[in-house]
């Protein structure tokens, strides 16, 4: 078995069909005489014709009124109901020697009328039965009430054997195909989706199952490992970068404060705070590495943060229960909800943070403002990174970031709590700022109800 979940799914295929095949003959040799066996219906209606036979015969031979009457009674104890009829009525002759297959084939006829007419017989049951009127001489004739066999006899016994014969054996196999192909594939999915969700996961795909997966994931490995190694140098690169540019900016900075034209040194000072502030949000982005979780009570936390920004003059408030208690990232969320509302105050005058509890045990975040908000077509831009809409909110707001807070906010709420994040219209005008966070259950790791953290 495990030779064969190994094999090229080409080769999974044919010997599932060649095992097919096997096992329908094998079950079709075992069960075929005990399925239909002396219930078939051909066999019942030799044994119907014979008895026929044996009544004319007997009937033939009477002279008297008495005799026929004990050929009647003969047929009755044979289990056929004959009568005498007309000759006019016969639809065939019985003579003695040559009547044998003219009776066999008649009852056939009138009997192995086809699949549609038995299963029509066997709903409906008052449907009458035909008859065969055999004349015996020129003055007499029998009619023969032709049997009506029960679904037993030819209805059950070839549903049966379709379903020990095909159905059962293709959806056995259909089921272990199905999870001998299918079983690595799920598993490959699943360790694809956790690489996706983590940027810096270095977990390797297994290379189980058919040998075109185990192909597929050397090589996803090989990628995985290359854009790795691609980000490890990205940030080391930048980290080194930043570090270098750092001391002369240091000396800029101390020898623009000798400046003795204030209006110049004020300027020059602002660049290199500019400047300083782009390499911090540069590595901040970079950095995306998350604290462990922890059970916060989430009103506490966005009430002070609506405190804090309240206290620089930012009109923000807050709007939510008084006390919801969630397990999270409290420094990510943080600084998530923050970007959103320093992002907000460049273009709104009023902003406010919601808090909502869902049905499910999650919760939704919502940061709205009474600004211009966001076209449609621009929704989705702005959150590239570095990438600044100053253009399509209102002129004349406050100077505009680096283009990273968006990007950091998605990636917090996204990446780090595996939540959603949506930006949709605020009516009559503004942007909203939806974050759903799925719920989760308390581990052992997570912090106790008597920890939670009061921010």
């Amino acid at each position: 078995m495990r030779g064969l979940r190994t094999a090229s799914i080409r080769k999974q295929l044919f010997f599932l069909a060649i095992l097919l095949v096997v096992f329908v003959s094998a079950v079709a040799a075992v069960s075929e005489p005990f399925i239909y066996g002396r219930h078939d219906k051909g066999i019942e209606i030799g044994l119907f014709s014979g008895h026929v036979e044996m009544v004319l015969e007997q009937f033939g031979r009477s002279r008297t009124i008495q005799e026929e009457d004990d050929a009647l009674r003969f047929a009755e104890r044979l289990g056929v109901s004959a009568r005498r009829s007309s000759p006019s009525r016969a639809s065939m002759s019985y003579q003695t020697g040559e009547g044998t297959n003219n009776v066999v084939s008649r009852v056939k006829e009138l009997i192995n009328d086809g699949i549609l007419t038995s299963l029509k017989n066997a709903v409906d049951g008052e449907a009458r039965p035909s008859a065969l009127i055999v004349a015996v001489d020129d003055n007499r004739a029998l009619s023969f009430e032709m049997p009506q066999f029960p679904s037993s006899v030819w209805l059950a016994p070839a549903v049966a054997s379709g379903l020990l014969k095909i159905v059962i054996p293709l959806i056995l196999f259909a089921y272990v195909g199905s999870w001998l192909i299918t079983e690595p594939l799920v598993r490959f999915a699943a360790a694809a989706q956790r690489v996706s969700m983590d940027d810096h996961s270095e977990e390797p795909f297994k290379a189980e199952g058919a040998s075109e997966i185990k192909s597929l994931a050397a090589s996803l490995n090989v990628m995985q490992s290359r854009i790795q190694t691609m980000l490890r140098d990205r940030t080391r690169v930048l980290r080194a970068i930043s570090h270098d540019l750092r001391t002369p900016l240091t000396r800029l900075r101390m020898r623009i404060d000798r400046s003795s034209e204030p209006e110049l040194k004020e300027l020059m000072l602002a660049d290199v705070s500019t400047l300083s502030s782009l390499i911090d949000a540069s590595l901040g982005f970079l950095d995306n590495r998350f604290e462990p979780s922890r059970k916060v009570d989430l009103s506490s936390l966005l009430q002070t943060i609506s405190n804090d920004f309240a206290d620089t003059g930012i009109n923000v408030r807050f709007a939510g229960p008084r006390r919801l208690t969630y397990i999270c990232m409290p420094q990510g969320l943080t600084r998530a909800i923050s970007n959103l509302i320093d992002n907000a105050s460049r273009y709104a005058q009023e902003i406010e943070i919601q808090l909502l509890q869902d049905h499910d045990d999650g919760v939704t975040i919502r940061v709205s403002d009474d600004g211009p908000g966001l076209s449609d077509d621009l929704k989705q831009r702005v959150l590239e990174p570095f990438f600044k809409a100053d253009e399509a909110r209102q002129t004349g707001g406050k100077s505009g970031g680096f283009g990273l807070g968006l990007s950091i906010a998605q990636g917090i709420v996204t990446i780090g709590h595996r939540g959603e994040f949506r930006l949709r219209d605020r009516q009559p005008n503004g942007l909203v700022v939806e974050i759903q966070l799925p719920p989760v259950k308390p581990t052992s790791s997570a912090a106790t109800q008597s920890d939670v953290i009061k921010l």
